[in-house]
């Protein structure tokens, strides 16, 4: 282009705005250059020429030129019209067509109509009245002292946990607290329930270490099969996910000596113990050793998933890791957010949700099991949360015909196809 044709550069432009004319004039340049318009050592016109053309400045296309030299797509030198210093280039390196990384909908997601809005308003209101110079700095990244505070002693009344408010780690869920103690833990070979979430192996334990299946039978997971070279053992001892099986009293004993003996770590996942009615559940197996146990929780049963709020409760030696590990990553989780739970735990405006779901998704436990019972399947395990597990026999129809009945009820469903354990996960969240 020659350095005199400013007219021919700027005719598709349009006119210029009445204010901003430099970030117009800045945009309409850079997107001539990217856009492989004007080609690495095209001169530009002088900046009298191109103010002239699009009715500007002088000032303002010398500022705009000098911006453009500060930022590398120009070059300009004493007595020199501007000359452009690059283009485009080659393409940027080729990715994968995006996909949604939201899961589809399953049978452990919660009714969010059920969501306490006015409560979780007025403890929002409270939180951000009471917000601190300090509080509005980098958070702590164990989590709030005040939110610590309350979910040591919420956890201690509602399931019996022993921990000072030291000892609690806030996370962004359940999903996160396992990833950060797959790299805390030093334990490279973890034994996990079979049947388990799927979401636990594929998504979060099988990229950092290895993972040994122990099955599940009535009294839950049995210690004596755990392999010699485990490090850590996952279990959901309350409310076995799928089958809703719960750790019988002398299990959850030899689990505890067996692994104390081996030196390895227990980490419990209590994913939805406080949707039991008083008794239907016993206390979390970190009351029997709070030392050797690491116990995970969550508000995406209780809640929403969406809120990303979970903790660790662990011993002070990991509590100190996991400190260090946050301060060297992510920094912690929202204030705001923090403090908000906290209001809602000090309030009573959680313990008083959590009675009206119990309440609300016990009933729709009764309108799923007389449903699966007129199919002649009864539905098993404690009657706890937002799934429900019926029984099939392997390769029977009745599988199929039950997930289409759900299917076409609007209801999750999940087969589990599992040598001691086959059947049918199925939402109570959404039985209406």
């Amino acid at each position: 282009m020659a350095s005199d044709s400013a007219a021919e550069l700027v005719a598709s432009w349009g006119p210029a705005p009445a204010t901003g004319k430099a970030s117009w004039l800045r945009a309409r340049l850079i997107d001539a250059v990217l856009g492989g318009r004007l080609l690495p050592g095209t001169v530009l016109p002088g900046a009298r020429d191109l103010a002239h053309a699009v009715g500007v400045a002088r000032g303002t296309a010398d500022t705009v030129y000098a911006q453009l030299v500060d930022e590398g797509f120009i070059d300009s030198r004493p007595r020199r019209r501007p000359v452009v210093a690059g283009g485009p280039g080659r393409d940027a390196p080729a990715l994968a067509p995006p996909v949604s990384a939201a899961p589809p909908p399953t049978p452990g997601v919660p009714d969010s109509a059920l969501f306490p809005h006015r409560a979780w308003s007025a403890a929002s209101r409270a939180a951000l009245a009471g917000l601190s110079a300090g509080d509005l700095g980098y958070p702590d990244p164990a989590g709030h002292p005040r939110l610590r505070a309350r979910l040591a002693e919420w956890l201690g009344r509602t399931r019996g946990v022993s921990a000072t408010p030291d000892q609690v780690h806030v996370t962004a869920g359940v999903s996160h607290a396992l990833w950060l103690l797959t790299t805390t833990l030093s334990a490279s070979s973890w034994a996990v329930e079979l049947p388990c979430s799927p979401g636990t192996t594929h998504h979060l334990l099988r990229r950092p270490v290895n993972v040994e299946y122990i099955p599940v039978d009535g009294d839950g997971l049995d210690p004596a099969l755990i392999p010699a070279n485990v490090g850590a053992v996952l279990v959901t001892p309350s409310h076995q996910y799928p089958t809703g099986v719960q750790l019988s009293p002398s299990r959850r004993r030899t689990l505890v000596d067996s692994c104390r003996a081996a030196g390895r770590w227990i980490v419990e996942d209590d994913y939805d113990s406080h949707l039991a009615a008083p008794g239907v559940v016993p206390a979390a197996v970190q009351a029997l050793a709070p030392d050797l146990v690491v116990l995970t929780g969550s508000l995406s049963k209780l809640l929403a998933p969406g809120l990303r709020m979970g903790w660790i409760v662990a011993p002070p030696m990991v509590a100190a890791r996991l400190r260090q590990q946050r301060q060297e990553s992510d920094l912690g989780v929202s204030t705001v957010l923090q403090l908000t739970v906290a209001e809602l735990i000090a309030s009573g405006g959680m313990d008083q949700h959590l009675r009206r779901a119990r309440r609300e998704y016990d009933r729709r436990r009764e309108l799923l099991a007389g449903r699966t019972a007129r199919s002649g399947l009864p539905l098993e395990g404690a009657p706890v949360g937002v799934h429900a597990f019926a029984r099939t026999r392997r390769g029977d129809s009745g599988q199929a015909a039950l997930m289409r009945k759900m299917t076409n009820a609007g209801v999750p469903a999940v087969a589990i196809d599992d040598d001691r354990h086959s059947g049918v996960v199925i939402s109570v969240a959404a039985a209406r």
